[in-house]
């Protein structure tokens, strides 16, 4: 007898649902044991995700289409005995209908089911969820990609819901997106990258794209962090965000007035703006509560940009108050000396501060790192305690 029969049920169960199920499928002919003790798996993957391969062309994306066969998903669900599904992946699902993934899907809510994705590739797909999805209070993952959602019911709740990812969806109208996030007590990753003809207006951008949210998004979840590096976009999105905790920004605007950001204890603002100084001033007037902030070149800039550096009339109190690690990547302490004015500021007035680690780009030889680093561990530290390192 082999070693891995010798395994018991449980361990053997683990080791399998590492596996696709294609692949767990197929397994079963290893021992007549195995026959049976496959249908337990708690987790159908069904297909290559999606991201792992978006560089094939279509034609070769089709060769993975015998995974998704309807007879193959049906003959699985048939067969497969577990209680609880902790996983049900639907991976380039081209070519199955509406009404064959309602099924699927509720057959998965029906087994508890905790991690869903439903991804179509390279196509759209049209796909009919169950209303019963939508009041899932055993889901915490939800993920949908490449698909147009035919129908919202009225009421949605997903109680338990922390990781919802909307790539590419197409939604029956405005509201129906709104009542897909709007109840979500416990959601702490909420990512929505969306695509040049949805039918959702107001736009506001995150790290993989634009999240389009309406009204004054006042049934939103509360998001606490959020990232809009990648993709500038208009200041005004602060309204929506003013309760966060974390924050990366890259506004070519500039700041809205009125907007306090109370609870904010974590900034990094990419420094590829022109006029990034004075976003930098006024994001720290109007977050009184600060304790960290990142300075970073996270975008490519012209040799010749020109940049200007207005001291506040009055020092920000999270300065004064707050802060305590400083950050600066990608610092060259040139451009007419404007970032090394900024620097010195901040060491000079941030009284609490803990840590400032400074990178300079890799370009730098080490003996110009050195030289540079030296013009700051002469400056005056409003800190008394105040670590300055190289990084």
């Amino acid at each position: 007898m082999d070693k891995i029969s010798q395994l018991p049920d449980d361990l053997l169960i683990k080791i399998l649902s590492l596996f696709p199920t294609k692949d767990v499928v197929a397994m079963r002919v290893l021992s007549k044991r195995w026959m049976s003790l496959w249908t337990l798996v708690p987790r159908l993957i069904f297909g290559v995700h999606p991201e792992e391969d978006d560089d094939r062309e279509e034609e070769d994306a089709k060769s993975d289409e015998n995974d998704h066969c309807s007879h193959f998903v049906y003959g699985t669900l048939l067969l497969h005995k577990a209680p609880v599904l902790e996983r049900f992946h639907l991976n380039r699902v081209s070519g199955c209908t509406a009404s064959e993934i309602d099924l699927w899907v509720r057959i998965a809510v029906d087994r508890f089911v905790r991690d869903l994705k439903i991804r179509f590739f390279p196509e759209y797909g049209i796909i009919r969820l169950p209303s019963t999805l939508f009041r899932c209070e055993t889901l915490e993952t939800l993920e949908l990609r490449k698909v147009i959602i035919s129908d919202v019911p009225s009421r949605v709740s997903f109680k338990s819901l922390k990781t919802f990812r909307l790539l590419f969806v197409k939604y029956p109208d405005e509201e129906s997106f709104v009542r897909i996030i709007s109840d979500c007590p416990v959601l702490e990753d909420l990512v929505v990258e969306t695509c040049h003809d949805d039918n959702v207006e107001l736009t506001i951008v995150d790290y993989f794209g634009e999240l389009k949210l309406l009204g004054n998004n006042n049934n939103l979840p509360q998001v606490i962090e959020a990232n809009l590096l990648s993709v500038s976009c208009h200041a005004k999105v602060l309204e929506s965000f003013s309760r966060l905790n974390r924050i990366s920004l890259c506004l070519p605007e500039e700041y809205p007035t009125g907007i306090v950001l109370s609870q904010l204890v974590c900034l990094e603002i990419c420094s590829c703006e022109d006029n990034w100084t004075n976003m930098l001033v006024s994001v720290l007037q109007h977050s009184p509560k600060l304790k960290a902030l990142k300075l970073a070149l996270n975008h490519s800039v012209s040799e010749d940009r020109k940049l200007f550096w207005t001291q506040p009339s009055c020092v920000p109190q999270c300065l004064l108050c707050h802060l305590e690690t400083f950050e600066w990547r990608g610092y060259g302490g040139t451009t007419e000396e404007v970032e090394k004015e900024v620097a010195i500021y901040i060491l000079n007035n941030a009284s609490r501060l803990v840590t400032a680690t400074i990178y300079y780009p890799e370009s730098f030889e080490l003996e110009r790192k050195r030289r540079m680093f030296k013009e700051l561990e002469v400056v005056s530290r409003g800190s008394r305690s105040c670590k300055l390192t190289m990084g």
